[in-house]
């Protein structure tokens, strides 16, 4: 283990979080912010008692599960970037009062390294040894899954996000088609599977309208979380648009020959293309696609491509593969800490040296979250207290959009614990200020965007 900086939000300013390097753990260790002294987070020895700083503790102590190294680092690239801003608003710099007292707040950074296992022994660690009042996690069923799993447990008050609601839920013990259970102490929000494809069916019914379609669509969803979600959602919801799907076998995580699948595709002649893989995966899968031929008119893929430096990796087979998008700089949303707008925090990123924004900016809404539920208790080391309080959080502005845990409607809360934010269409196209940009071209399910490309064929 090693010791990492330890600072106080309030002086994040000043210190300046120690860019790229505050935010690296090494092995299970964890970058910690606002703690004021030089800290071991797996040196605490204290075990879970119930109460996250101690019943006299004037700290409330985030602990936060997340990719930040590994195949999935795309996800955590603005998360340091994000604290920074959290760190900076009034409600983080000068803490918060409740019953008289005011807390300051901790955050401690936990790398799932983009691995399950060691996701879940974090979570434990954050909970047992580092007496966490409130955990998040996010980034794909391989990071938030686990962590949930452990919450869940051990009776840990824990937002999620960026991860599809049935993977979380069904993970969580309910049934996405019957949803009546609610989780004690977890709440999430983003998306579902279901909104990918209703995000994608209105791209493939734009192009087969201009270049012609066989309304068949080449499906390869691994054996995983997110796989086993997409093959059970989308074939229904297409079968309703009127579109055939020519679905290869579960393949395992790491598969690094695609050669029958490709043949099944070319094959079915699908002029269309989806999958949720593994980002290398996808590297792997695409390049022999279009070794072997198969070149179809509109590729639509999820859980890849959603970031810049992922797109720029693949150079020009990124070229004009479309994928979803929940945040993206065109929404009307505000931050319910400064007010700030989704453009004004895009551009903040990207003048602060961060290149084009990244979708994950909507992490944000983690610690929005998080502080109107503390400020609904009277007791933030209470889990139970805490847990029922993320149940009444309602937030009309939320940079990542309005989160309303008191809902119950079907179309915006599907399940107990569940906010939906739907996504729009993004295209990855030739740029002008950088290789490739990322295009909103289809705002179906979120009509807020403002498009900012016109949508082309993958392959004409």
């Amino acid at each position: 283990m090693t010791d990492q900086t330890a600072m106080h939000s309030n002086d994040a300013n000043d210190a300046g979080i120690r860019r790229r390097n505050l935010f690296r753990a090494a092995g299970a260790g964890a970058a910690i912010l606002g703690g004021g002294t030089l800290l071991d987070a797996c040196s605490s020895g204290l075990k879970g008692s119930g109460s996250g700083g101690g019943a006299n503790s004037k700290e409330i102590t985030i602990g936060w599960v997340h990719p930040l190294t590994g195949s999935l680092s795309g996800f955590g690239a603005p998360d340091e970037w994000i604290w920074q801003q959290v760190s900076r608003t009034p409600q983080f710099k000068k803490g918060i009062k409740i019953g008289g007292k005011t807390y300051t707040f901790t955050l401690k950074s936990y790398d799932s390294q983009s691995s399950a296992t060691l996701a879940g022994t974090l979570a434990k660690q954050a909970i047992q040894n580092d007496n966490v009042d409130i955990l998040f996690a996010d980034s794909t069923p391989e990071t938030v899954n686990e962590v949930a799993s452990q919450a869940e447990a051990l009776g840990t008050p824990l937002v999620c996000a960026n991860i599809p609601w049935e993977s979380w839920y069904g993970n969580l013990g309910g049934n996405p088609v019957k949803p009546t259970f609610k989780p004690k102490y977890a709440v999430m929000y983003f998306l579902g599977a279901e909104h990918l494809a209703k995000c994608f069916i209105p791209m493939w019914s734009k192009i087969g309208a201009k270049y012609g379609s066989d309304h068949t669509v080449a499906a390869a969803f691994p054996n995983d979380s997110d796989g086993n979600a997409f093959r059970s959602v989308f074939p229904p919801i297409l079968k309703k648009a009127g579109y055939t799907m020519a679905l290869s076998s579960p393949y395992p995580d790491g598969t690094t020959n695609y050669s029958s699948m490709i043949s099944q595709f070319k094959g079915a002649k699908a002029d269309f293309f989806t999958n949720a893989p593994l980002p290398p995966d996808f590297a792997t899968m695409w390049k022999q696609c279009v070794q072997q031929g198969y070149k179809p008119k509109l590729a639509t893929v999820a859980k890849v491509l959603l970031f810049p430096t992922d797109a720029y990796a693949m150079g020009n087979l990124a070229n004009n593969i479309v994928t979803d998008a929940w945040w993206v700089p065109s929404l009307p949303w505000h931050s319910s800490l400064t007010g700030q707008s989704c453009q004004q925090m895009a551009d903040l990123f990207t003048s602060d040296g961060h290149g084009q924004p990244n979708s994950n900016i909507s992490n944000y809404t983690l610690f929005e979250i998080a502080f109107k539920a503390f400020s609904q208790v009277n007791n933030p080391h209470d889990h139970d207290e805490v847990a029922a309080a993320l149940y009444k959080v309602r937030l009309p502005e939320a940079l990542a959009g309005p989160i309303d845990y008191t809902s119950t409607n079907p179309k915006t809360n599907p399940a107990p614990g569940v906010a939906i934010t739907p996504p729009v269409g993004i295209q990855w196209q030739k740029g002008t200020k950088y290789q490739l940009e990322a295009k909103v071209v289809d705002n179906t399910l979120l009509p807020q965007a403002r498009l900012t490309g016109d949508l082309k064929p993958t392959f004409a």
